[in-house]
C-alpha cells in the first residue's frame, strides 16, 4: 500500500507541474458551458461510460465526457482511467489542480447529476469556496 502510495504521488506530483503549463484559453473556446440543470445525468448512466472511446467522470456534481481529452492530460491517460464512470473530485482536488484547470473543465461538461446524487451543488451539501458556480 505505501508502494502504490509513493508512486501516485509523485505522479500526482508530476501532473500538478504539467496542469500549470495547460495553454487551454476557456474565453476562446468555442464550446459553451454547461448550463445547470440543461441535462441531468445519473451516476448510473455515467457508469457505462467507462472506457477510453467513452469516458466520462464526475467533478464537483457535473458530468463531463472527457474522452477527447485523454491523450492531451498532462499526467498521462491511465490516472483519467482509474476514474472512467466514477465520482473523480477528491482525486481532482487532491492533486492540486489550479483555477485554470477548474475554468477548463467547462469544454468538457455535458450536464449534471440530479438533485438527489449531488454531494457539492445542493442545499446542505459540502461547501468549497473554489468550486465554480
Amino acid at each position: 500500500m505505501a508502494k502504490v502510495s509513493s508512486m501516485l504521488s509523485g505522479f500526482l506530483s508530476k501532473a500538478l507541474a504539467a496542469t500549470d503549463q495547460l495553454s487551454v484559453n476557456v474565453q476562446e473556446s468555442p464550446i459553451k458551458a454547461c448550463t445547470p440543470g440543461e441535462r441531468i445525468i445519473t451516476m448510473k448512466e455515467v457508469s457505462w461510460h467507462d472506457e477510453a472511446d467513452d469516458c466520462w467522470i464526475i467533478i464537483y456534481d457535473r458530468v463531463y465526457d472527457i474522452s477527447d481529452f485523454l491523450d492531451e492530460h498532462p499526467g498521462g491517460s491511465d490516472i483519467l482511467l482509474e476514474y472512467a464512470g466514477r465520482e473523480a473530485s477528491g482525486a481532482f482536488r487532491g492533486s492540486g489542480h489550479s483555477a485554470k484547470a477548474i475554468r477548463a473543465l467547462d469544454r468538457f461538461c455535458i450536464g449534471e447529476l440530479p438533485m438527489h446524487e449531488r454531494i457539492f451543488r445542493k442545499p446542505g451539501g459540502y461547501k468549497l469556496s473554489d468550486i465554480p458556480d
